[in-house]
């Protein structure tokens, strides 16, 4: 057996190619705005969920246009704007996570894992962005064994 050779490989990472996602597949922004953080430019994006009443919020620091392997990482809604200010890798992409768990008792976390992996708003208000592959955490200490 050939292996092909890979560029990105983790234990704990998952890489999601973004490329296929077709412009009509493509989430409708309800808020686009630059956003001065420091010395990084950084644009905030949401998008609604109509089926669901949800609203999902983003912070893109840096130039993403695309790029492959774009870090992503949950962050909570309240601070998206202060660790975007902090953020020491740029480009990246920060989702805004809602403080309070849903009724299901469900980590948005994960949800936002499950998302980019397989279908979902968040997937498709990036890839509207003009990412091409993503890279999101997978092992998260809320899900080890003690």
């Amino acid at each position: 057996m050939i292996a092909l050779p890979e560029p990105f490989f983790s234990w704990t990472a998952r890489r999601i190619d973004l490329a296929g996602i077709r412009e009509r597949e493509f989430a409708d922004l309800v808020l686009d705005e630059r956003v001065p953080l420091g010395r990084n430019t950084a644009r905030l994006i949401a998008t609604r969920d109509e089926g669901a009443d949800i609203d999902y919020l983003a912070l893109i620091v840096g130039d993403v246009a695309d790029g492959h392997d774009i870090a992503v990482r949950g962050v909570d809604e309240e601070a998206l704007l202060v660790e975007g200010s902090r953020t020491e890798s740029s480009p990246e992409i920060l989702i805004g996570l809602r403080a309070a768990q849903s009724i299901c008792g469900c980590s948005d976390a994960r949800d936002v894992d499950s998302q980019l992996c397989l279908d979902g708003p968040i997937r498709t208000m990036i890839a509207s962005i003009g990412v091409k592959s993503v890279v999101v955490d997978w092992y998260h200490v809320i899900s080890a064994v003690a």
